[in-house]
């Protein structure tokens, strides 16, 4: 899962996601619950910074990381203005400094294991400044079951086209979604190569997520339906939970 073949596409691929609604909900979270108005923000599987460039926008003090090399790539290329370092999550290389964490767009279900979530809030806890919060969401069974459990989605572009196929495995919880791209070749338009790229999220249950929450380092304030700061509940398709460590 280093997102080799889809990264030049992604931009295109995600130009339906309402990311303006993460901006607006982070801005809600830092007057709300931030212990200073000018947050320093770091960001875990940022992608090629489409949410960066949003945050840079409200004047953030923003730093991205992605465990993709190809990913930080194009980020340099499209949005020079990001500072990006290419990252492990559970491994992140930074000393304390970071008012909030972001783990968004469901990239933590790329998690496996219970294990590998406890890794993750280990590395944040030292990452974060006293206070400092954690906000990260997941995709749940509902909304893989309701949209995924077999779903065939096809686009034509000029210089590319693509398949994905997306189905769930119900009984290990997971959610395949396969991607085969057919794109241009040495930029010749009568030339075309086929590559093909596999993504696999581990859907946990918000409970199965809380309890690898160790709270020794970590509060948690919230566990939300969607965008909102309402409870969740079996029948939310998004969940974001907002931690914040201890002090």
């Amino acid at each position: 899962m280093q997102y080799d073949a889809l990264a030049p596409i992604y931009d295109r691929l995600m130009s339906h996601v309402e990311y303006e609604e993460w901006a607006e909900l982070i801005t809600k979270i830092v007057m709300k619950f931030s212990q200073t108005p000018d947050p320093h923000i770091i960001e875990i599987g940022a992608g090629t910074g489409i949410l960066g460039g949003r945050l840079k926008e409200l004047e953030y003090n923003y730093i991205a990381s992605d465990i993709s090399f190809s990913m930080c790539r194009e980020m340099r290329a499209a949005r020079s203005a990001i500072p990006v370092c290419a990252a492990d999550g559970t491994k992140l290389p930074f000393k304390k400094q970071f008012n909030l964490a972001l783990f968004l767009y469901d990239g933590i279900n790329y998690l496996q294991t219970l294990h590998s979530y406890s890794a993750l809030f280990q590395s944040v806890y030292n990452v974060l400044e006293s206070g400092g919060l954690f906000l990260f969401d997941i995709t749940t069974r509902t909304n893989s079951m309701k949209y995924f459990s077999d779903y065939m989605y096809y686009e034509d572009y000029d210089e590319f086209s693509y398949i994905r196929h997306s189905h769930f495995d119900d009984k290990d919880a997971i959610q395949h979604n396969d991607f085969t791209i057919y794109r241009q070749y040495n930029d010749n338009p009568n030339l075309y190569e086929k590559v093909t790229e596999k993504h696999q999220q581990k859907v946990f249950t918000a409970a199965q997520i809380k309890s690898a929450i160790d709270n020794t380092y970590f509060k948690v304030i919230g566990i939300w339906d969607g965008f909102t700061f309402r409870k969740y509940s079996n029948k939310s398709e998004r969940i974001h939970f907002l931690l914040q460590k201890t002090a």
